[in-house]
């Protein structure tokens, strides 16, 4: 008999090979989105086969038996170095709930009667179509970058690389099975292939946890009316910072309609996400303050970029560090329950003798080359940065 907790408390053990599927635009089936390792080594194995190929069968069994998989290393990674990973907050929050921890545990069970398993859970991404030019993404995630670096590239190469702009209409069959299904993109809600999908999934199984990752720059009459037949609804907006920073970071959005659209949603459940990257970690504490006062009712979570290597928080100066860490162990004194190990992680990572002034000399490079590219100045957002990027 498979004890659930004593699988929670394992240090090898996810719960998402067992009951996870992200579908990618370029037709990849990856494990998760956060090392985009894939399931199948076999380009040509459709969903099924993917989430029950022999890759699969490994990650499953090593996890079972106190292994670490090396396709997990990015966690096992991080929690040597006590910060807490994906791999912990997933395997928590599937265990939350009654529900779902019944159906990861028939899953484990059919995966060790040797039976073919079926996701229980799923991360769609049906393309890469989007309107903003966010600093911490890239081409694969929205088409406004991939034009954009088709402009930039013969300036730097190595960086500004670009890509097709696929869609995939995934085929998914949609039972109640299905406990969890999360949207990203792109930008999800400007996604036709998304709303048909909502409207096809609200008629099947409108109490799925459904969660939506998104900007909330775009809100049509469409999707608002489709969300609004879901009753399990989470709505995560991505915000960097306020009002002109946010609008900086994440180029072609316009804060008083993120304002705006909230007021459209707010029947729903609804999570703040900050992904902190050198543009604003010295406004953390300033941001986790302004959703405390203005939004109490919403959690607030801290991430740290982790795909974009000029704009790590470990670029951060030495001179610059003290006191950035000083004002975020403040913080951290009266933040809310869902910022705690996001501020914690960020502060256990600027402690570290990390900095590297070649890659700081990188993200300088970055700056400025989209600062000409867009009319902008970082001078004028980070006043702290202005002697770095003198000519």
């Amino acid at each position: 008999m498979i004890n659930i907790k004593n699988l929670q408390e394992s240090k090898s053990f996810c719960s998402i090979p067992f009951v996870h599927q992200e579908k990618h635009f370029h037709n990849h089936h990856n494990i998760c989105c956060y090392s985009n390792k894939r399931q199948s080594d076999n380009v040509n194995d459709n969903s099924l086969q993917s989430f029950n190929s022999k890759k699969m069968y490994y990650v499953r069994h090593k996890m079972l038996n106190g292994e670490k998989p090396e396709e997990c290393n990015d966690c096992y990674y991080q929690e040597e170095n006590g910060l807490v990973s994906p791999r912990q907050r997933e395997t928590h929050g599937w265990m939350a709930s009654q529900d779902f921890t019944t159906g990861l545990e028939q899953n484990i069970i059919k995966f060790l009667n040797n039976q073919e398993i079926v996701p229980l859970s799923y991360d769609l991404r049906y393309s890469n179509t989007c309107t903003l030019k966010c600093r911490m993404c890239n081409p694969y995630s929205s088409s406004s970058i991939n034009a954009e670096n088709k402009k930039l590239v013969n300036i730097w190469s190595e960086k500004f690389h670009f890509v097709e702009n696929p869609r995939t209409n995934h085929e998914l069959k949609i039972d109640e099975n299905i406990k969890k299904i999360y949207l990203a993109g792109g930008e999800p809600l400007i996604e036709p292939y998304n709303l048909s999908f909502l409207k096809n999934l609200a008629q099947i199984n409108p109490s799925v946890r459904l969660i939506i990752s998104t900007s909330l720059s775009n809100l049509s009459d469409d999707f608002r009316e489709v969300l609004d037949k879901f009753n399990n609804l989470l709505i995560v907006v991505s915000v960097d910072g306020i009002d002109r920073l946010n609008n900086y970071i994440r180029h072609g959005s316009f804060w008083p309609v993120i304002i705006k659209n909230l007021s459209l949603v707010k029947k729903h459940e609804i999570m703040f996400a900050t992904t902190t990257s050198m543009y604003n970690v010295l406004d953390i504490p300033n941001i986790v303050a302004y959703f405390k006062e203005n939004f109490p009712q919403y959690c607030h979570c801290i991430f740290m970029v982790n795909n974009e290597e000029e704009l790590f928080v470990e670029n951060l100066p030495t001179e610059l560090r003290q006191q950035c860490i000083t004002d975020l162990e403040q913080t951290l004194e009266n933040a809310p329950i869902c910022a705690l190990d996001g501020l914690t992680n960020l502060i256990k990572t600027l402690k570290i003798n990390n900095y590297d002034s070649e890659r700081f000399a990188k993200f300088v490079k970055y700056t400025k080359i989209l600062d000409t590219a867009r009319g902008e100045s970082i001078v004028d957002i980070q006043p702290k940065f202005a002697n770095y990027f003198m000519e």
